[in-house]
């Protein structure tokens, strides 16, 4: 389902966002895995977020741009085959976005397999809304949405506050959306 043919605020969804290592699926690690349950009306149900643990260090300017440590994952993370289980039951069968989903989606299902893990995520992607909401933009990236929106980006580049974000910035726009 395109994030355009769901009817924002009408029924249940999940947003979902992840923090990793790098840009490649195929090489790099996931850190931190967080999903929002959001119910009719935008109200959020739920919420989940893991720490994993990873087999390498944590980049330097990885960390510069997350704040995430080697000493949290080491601290807090858990095995990724179990933050990947928890977040597939958590989101369930309810329709799951993520902005960039293609990056997202990628990661989670090259991981998933890796661990041997019988899933897969189906993640739309928000970017196509913004896209036909606010044409001609010059990024559609989440903090330049966030600042349009006028919404505070307090904590961006940690995936739990990027989903809240996004909420926010979808709710925004819900008003603008043909339904």
């Amino acid at each position: 389902m395109k994030l355009s043919e769901f009817i924002l605020g009408r029924m249940p969804f999940c947003i979902l966002d992840i923090e990793t290592t790098g840009f490649l699926a195929d090489t790099h690690e996931i850190l931190e895995i967080s999903a929002i349950q959001v119910g009719a009306g935008f109200d959020i149900i739920g919420e989940t977020s893991c720490l994993t643990r990873t087999a390498n260090r944590v980049p330097s300017l990885i960390t510069e741009i997350t704040g995430i440590t080697d000493d949290m994952l080491r601290a807090h993370g858990q095995p990724l085959a179990e933050v990947l289980a928890h977040v597939h039951r958590f989101v369930g069968d309810h329709p799951a976005y993520a902005h960039n989903a293609q990056f997202d989606r990628g990661f989670l299902n090259a991981s998933a397999a890796r661990e041997g893990l019988d899933i897969r995520f189906s993640l739309a992607c928000s970017i196509p809304v913004f896209k036909r909401l606010l044409p001609g933009r010059e990024s559609y990236d989440l903090q330049a949405l966030a600042k349009a929106f006028q919404l505070e980006d307090d904590g961006a580049h940690r995936a739990l506050a990027d989903c809240r974000m996004l909420l926010g910035c979808l709710k925004r726009a819900h008003r603008n959306i043909a339904v």
